[in-house]
């Protein structure tokens, strides 16, 4: 049954060419990948000269640190709880605020609608078209990183299985997510845009003269499918004296699965405490001076949609080595050395031979900078911009 405050089916429709696009933001204040995929494209595109007009939805704490941007406008929605902290993996949001936020998008005349990740999707009432994004299907295909029991998982793929039926467009990060998405979702080729995530402006090579410093570098959630324990063994085995390992991420109010106490079991039990480093959630300033600083960046994950920080590294100069088998290989390529994730003795050869050979760490770390720039937010946003038109105008 249509609520009373969806508009009537004849309102006047604008030309195509001037698009009111409405944009979940409820991902707006979430820490993770996601996020910050959704704040920088959203810079990106009020960066852009075109005629559409945008209408963010942001629960009160987002509406509260968004800055005014050109074209945007905001609608605030009351909910009982902060969107960032109930659409995660272990939380839930409650019907009555999935009813607000599907009515306030009710009440605004639409040409299409963008949800940035699956993660924040609620249900539409009206019938704007949806493009809908799903960065990784890893919370599908590998539960166990996930889902701390059943109950959870099965309300994560009914949620999925409906974003995917209200969906016109599906818009996801790698060919690696796309090939996924075709394989377990069975979603088809021709529903599939890919757009790419880039590294901020804010990450690139340090000043002349900055040192590196002896300390090999992780970012990233501190979650079961990140393979951090191969990352600690790797370390334990580090044919050089005097390294670091830094695993900088939010163990403490993350809202995702974490494995943060069998990591530190695992650091007692090498031997390794004062090497090994947990510094939790850093600041963005905090996370440049790192990639900046760090002899040898890893991300050893068993899977990954694309693997963000990894260009965030090269970005800033840093050698990569990466889990093979998911997106990580397409996104660093040759400027990266993949290991086989649950090798982790290959990964300590590999360490120790990029940072034992100056030659291999200066090829690495150049060709991690060209190979970093060849993505851009810029080129997201007009990809983007693209999908969103088509799926109007469908």
């Amino acid at each position: 049954m249509r609520p009373p405050d969806i508009l009537p089916e004849n309102l006047p429709r604008r030309k195509i060419s001037e698009m009111r696009i409405g944009i979940d933001g409820g991902s707006w204040s979430n820490r993770r990948g996601y996020g910050r995929f959704l704040r920088e494209i959203v810079n990106a595109i009020a960066a852009l000269q075109c005629e559409h007009r945008f209408v963010m939805f942001l629960d009160h704490a987002a509406a509260a640190d968004f800055t005014p941007l050109p074209r945007f406008e905001i609608r605030e929605v009351a909910l009982s709880r902060q969107i960032s902290d109930a659409a995660t993996s272990a939380g839930n949001r409650s019907p009555r605020d999935l009813l607000r936020m599907g009515r306030a998008v009710a009440k605004e005349p639409l040409d299409v609608f963008f949800f940035p990740t699956v993660y924040s999707y609620f249900p539409l009432w009206n019938r704007v078209p949806v493009v809908l994004g799903v960065h990784d299907t890893i919370a599908g295909r590998n539960p166990q990183f996930a889902f701390a029991g059943k109950r959870q998982e099965l309300f994560w793929r009914a949620k999925v299985r409906a974003a995917l039926f209200q969906s016109r467009l599906v818009m996801t990060v790698s060919d690696y997510s796309r090939n996924c998405l075709r394989e377990f979702h069975n979603v088809p080729d021709r529903k599939i845009r890919v757009v790419h995530e880039a590294a901020s402006s804010m990450f690139s090579i340090p000043v002349p003269g900055t040192p590196r410093e002896p300390f090999i570098l992780y970012a990233g959630g501190i979650s079961p499918n990140k393979n951090i324990g191969a990352l600690i063994r790797a370390f334990s085995k580090l044919g050089v004296p005097g390294w670091r390992l830094v695993l900088a991420g939010d163990y403490q109010s993350d809202g995702f699965r974490s494995c943060y106490g069998e990591l530190s079991s695992l650091v007692n039990e090498l031997g390794l405490h004062g090497r090994v480093e947990f510094p939790g959630y850093v600041s963005d300033t905090e996370l440049v001076r790192l990639y900046q600083r760090a002899g040898l960046f890893v991300l050893p994950s068993f899977d990954e949609g694309f693997g963000l920080p990894a260009i965030e590294a090269m970005a800033c100069g840093a050698p990569v080595i990466v889990g093979e088998g998911n997106a990580l290989t397409e996104v660093v390529g040759e400027a990266g050395i993949a290991f086989a994730p649950r090798d982790h003795e290959a990964l300590a050869r590999q360490m120790t031979r990029v940072i034992t050979d100056p030659d291999l760490w200066l090829r690495m770390s150049e060709s991690g900078v060209r190979r970093a720039a060849s993505f851009s937010w810029d080129s997201a946003a007009r990809t983007l911009i693209r999908v969103l038109e088509e799926a109007g105008r469908s």
